[in-house]
């Protein structure tokens, strides 16, 4: 049977010096791939929140012969838990302005059309238009920008 040493301390620096080494190697190198899927997901959750307003504003003009929401206020009841969705950078409801992670809605001519607009962190943590989509009754569509 082979008896093991009592490590020596320099032996334990090198170990603990190669520990940290390898610490540092995989917080560098995983941060920006956490910072990319971080994004992604808000990305997406944006999109999600466009899908679910407007199938309210669906809904909306399904119930009311077939006119649309004159603001977003009056989507409310048609959304899920009767409340906003939720903004993906601030955690709290869209404020249907335009801001980052935020969904705009705007009724055109009297409630025959919508347009929703939807908007993620641009350059500078400003605003940037990711996706527009719009609605009514000759009319449908959705774009990325």
């Amino acid at each position: 049977m082979k008896k093991f040493r009592k490590p020596q301390l320099p032996d334990v620096v090198l170990a603990i010096g190669v520990l940290s080494l390898t610490l540092v190697c995989m917080w560098v190198g995983g941060f920006p791939i956490f910072q990319a899927c971080k994004q992604k997901s808000q990305r997406f959750a944006v999109v999600k929140n466009v899908a679910t307003l407007q199938l309210a504003a669906e809904s909306y003009a399904a119930s009311h012969r077939g006119h649309y929401a004159e603001n977003a206020v009056d989507l409310l009841p048609y959304l899920p838990d009767n409340t906003a969705p939720v903004n993906p950078y601030t955690a709290d409801k869209v404020l249907f302005q335009c801001v980052a992670g935020d969904l705009t809605y705007r009724s055109l001519e009297g409630g025959q059309n919508y347009v929703i607009k939807a908007y993620i962190k641009g350059r500078g943590d400003g605003p940037q238009l990711l996706k527009t989509v719009s609605g009514g009754v000759s009319q449908a569509s959705f774009t990325d920008n």
